[in-house]
Order: C-alpha cells, then sequence, then structure tokens
C-alpha cells in the first residue's frame, strides 16, 4: 500500500470536517472562539492523542483509507456552512446529495454483500463510469442544482490521483457516505408520505 503524503493529507479532511462539525454543534452562530477551537482541536484529537497505541488518524485511515471525494466535498460544504452562518447548499441540493449516494450505494455494495453476480466494481477503471457521473454534474448544474459541483470533484480527484485507489468508484462513494445516504433517503421518504406534513 502505497503511503504518499499527498493520500494521508487528503484521507483526513474528511475525518478532520467531520470532527470539527460535531464540535462546533448545530448552534447556527457560533462564536468566532468556538469556531477556531473547534477547528483546532478536531485537528490536535486526530493527530496527537493516541489510541490504544495508534493515532485517531491512523484508525480513521484503517476503517477507511479512502474517503470519497464526494463526501469529502458535502462534509467541507456543511462546514464551511456552519463557519460562516451562510447556507451553501439549499434543502434540494442535500436531497439530491442523499439521493444519489443512495443509489450509489445500491448498484455498488450488492455485489460485494454477495447478492449478485454483477462486479460493477469492475466499471470503475473504465471510462463509462466517469464520463456518466460527469454528464449527471452537468445536468445537475444546468438545472441550478449545487451538488453538480461536488459531482465535479470526483473527477478532478481521480485524474489528480488524490487517493491510493485508482478505480472511480472509490472517488464517488464509500461505505459512510453510502450508508448515512440510505439512511437519510429513507428517512426523507418517510417524512414526505407523513400525514403531517402539509
Amino acid at each position: 500500500m502505497n503511503h504518499h503524503p499527498i493520500h494521508q493529507l487528503y484521507g483526513g479532511i474528511a475525518p478532520w470536517a467531520a470532527l470539527a462539525l460535531l464540535l462546533i454543534g448545530r448552534n447556527p452562530h457560533p462564536c468566532l472562539r468556538r469556531k477556531i477551537a473547534a477547528l483546532l482541536l478536531a485537528a490536535f484529537v486526530l493527530l496527537v492523542i493516541p489510541i490504544g497505541g495508534w493515532k485517531a488518524a491512523a484508525w480513521i485511515r484503517a476503517l477507511e483509507p479512502n474517503p470519497s471525494l464526494t463526501l469529502t466535498g458535502l462534509l467541507l460544504v456543511a462546514l464551511v456552512s456552519r463557519l460562516s452562518g451562510r447556507k451553501l447548499f439549499r434543502r434540494e441540493d442535500w436531497h439530491t446529495a442523499w439521493a444519489f449516494g443512495a443509489i450509489a450505494a445500491l448498484v455498488l455494495y450488492p455485489m460485494g454483500l454477495g447478492l449478485t453476480n454483477l462486479d460493477p466494481y469492475a466499471w470503475g477503471w473504465r471510462p463509462g463510469l466517469p464520463l456518466a457521473v460527469t454528464a449527471a454534474a452537468t445536468l445537475l448544474l444546468l438545472r441550478g442544482n449545487r451538488f453538480g459541483c461536488i459531482l465535479i470533484l470526483p473527477f478532478a480527484g481521480w485524474l489528480l490521483g488524490l487517493q491510493e485507489s485508482t478505480n472511480f468508484w472509490d472517488a464517488l462513494i464509500d461505505p459512510f457516505y453510502g450508508v448515512a445516504s440510505l439512511f437519510l433517503a429513507v428517512l426523507l421518504g418517510m417524512i414526505r408520505r407523513s400525514p403531517w406534513q402539509g
């Protein structure tokens, strides 16, 4: 396994952004000191504090060495929104992100669970999948959906070699994004069907 510094640096962005979001909390207008403290504390926890002989960042890399560029982009959008107090994504942009992640997870992961003989992971080494995702990003952008900007990131990161993996699926989706998307897509679907929604 290659441990190129750019791969390690990229691999730490998603966990850092997620932890910083947790530390900032749900307050829509945190004070500047709290914002700075959360960002620095998240980096300190990941890089300095040992857990069972390893730093927290090493444990996270053991669980998921290639966070998808899609998940990383979504976490950074959420973090910048929380820090700036401005919503970068509208509700429909987030809904599209969760729907896309759920569909991608349903296409990719059943083979890994032994539910089918079809191997969609092999598509990640062919040009069709990156082109299809780029076309989807373009359509979303033409419709004014900001998630299209995030869908450009996997293609760019894949071309730049930001991840250890060279398979496009790994730039597009990871288990954390897949599970979160499936959960949120089901939850949003239940809310829409709820008799209490007007």
